[in-house]
């Protein structure tokens, strides 16, 4: 049974059924006995809820942390203002006391979505990514025409590649030539390992939006793709995890400087989700939070210094980066 009652600090319980109306682009709330809702992960119904990872108010101007974690990285879950026309528009956020994985457990605290300081919405232990998965990249790959493949062509990006909303895209300065690439992201719920299609789409927490920035020269000069898909910031992530969503249709949208340059749906992926993980969980031990790039579809577009890129899935919102040089570090 899905909970309606307010929440209580310390507890556990699962958010109200919410359902995603591409017809009004927003969440939209039903009584009980109205919710139509479809079916979710394994077939089951579940509810739309989203998720972000940001830092505590007042963190973000500590000049000596180090890390996000440092700095008092937080989880929270987005409640939301139901609208007199039924829809919701989440303005608020609840911290939970730990990451959501295996269920909410909600500390009391609220702050207000607008005033945070968001991070990327994951921290994986792994970063793996699929390459060709849409038949209209398989034309346009920038490194030449390629077949249908017969399995996910699998390929990994550091950790430290991954980035979030409003941070930079940081260009090394002997990079030559980088492209974007807009993709739906699956996040890991629970650990995988030799599952099956069908057991896979239990294993799927939700999905965010991620770039997978690349670097052309690199990719095509170098014997692994390290440099080109896994350098500092080439990786952006988010804005937030969002649960129950219907993902084998979601509608995927790169713009750069606010032109659209990708537009496709995920039900025009060569292999699946479900097929993806099940594919990848033959060889990796998936674990809870470990996230999977999807594929990019069409042609992807070139990023220099200046460029803002702008990467929107249906349900989750627009995870928007600038671009610019990397800075330079001290000590190099």
């Amino acid at each position: 049974m899905i909970s309606r009652m307010g929440p209580r600090a310390g507890r556990r319980r699962f958010p109200p059924i919410r359902r995603w109306c591409s017809r009004s682009n927003s969440l939209t709330t039903f009584p009980p006995e109205k919710a139509d809702r479809g079916p979710g992960r394994g077939g089951r119904d579940v509810a739309v809820t989203a998720y972000v990872r940001y830092l505590a108010p007042g963190a973000a101007d500590n000049p000596d942390a180090a890390t996000a974690a440092d700095r008092g990285a937080r989880w929270g879950v987005v409640e939301d203002e139901v609208l007199a026309d039924g829809t919701i528009e989440g303005n608020m956020v609840e911290e939970l006391a730990e990451p959501p994985f295996g269920g909410e457990v909600r500390t009391g605290r609220r702050m207000r979505l607008d005033e945070l300081h968001l991070l990327a919405p994951a921290t994986p232990s792994k970063v793996i990514a699929v390459g060709l998965n849409y038949r209209s990249h398989l034309d346009n790959s920038p490194i030449g025409t390629r077949p249908e493949p017969t399995d996910p062509p699998l390929f990994a990006k550091l950790p430290s590649s991954i980035v979030g909303p409003n941070a930079a895209i940081e260009i090394p300065p002997d990079a030559e030539v980088v492209h974007a690439e807009g993709e739906v992201v699956v996040v890991i719920g629970h650990a995988a390992r030799h599952v099956s299609p069908e057991e896979a789409r239990d294993c799927v927490f939700g999905v965010t939006a991620g770039n997978d920035v690349s670097e052309r020269v690199w990719q095509r000069d170098d014997l692994q793709w390290l440099r080109a898909k896994g350098s500092d910031s080439f990786g952006p992530l988010g804005p937030r995890i969002v649960t129950g969503s219907a993902w084998d249709d979601l509608r995927l949208r790169t713009r750069l400087n606010g032109e659209v340059v990708q537009d496709a749906r995920t039900s025009d992926l060569i292999f699946s989700i479900p097929e993806i993980i099940a594919y990848a969980s033959r060889y990796f031990t998936l674990l809870p939070g470990d996230v999977i790039y999807t594929g990019t579809p069409g042609k992807t577009s070139a990023i220099s210094p200046g460029d803002r890129v702008e990467v929107e899935v249906e349900g989750v919102g627009v995870l928007a980066n600038d671009v610019k040089v990397e800075s330079a570090k001290d000590g190099t």
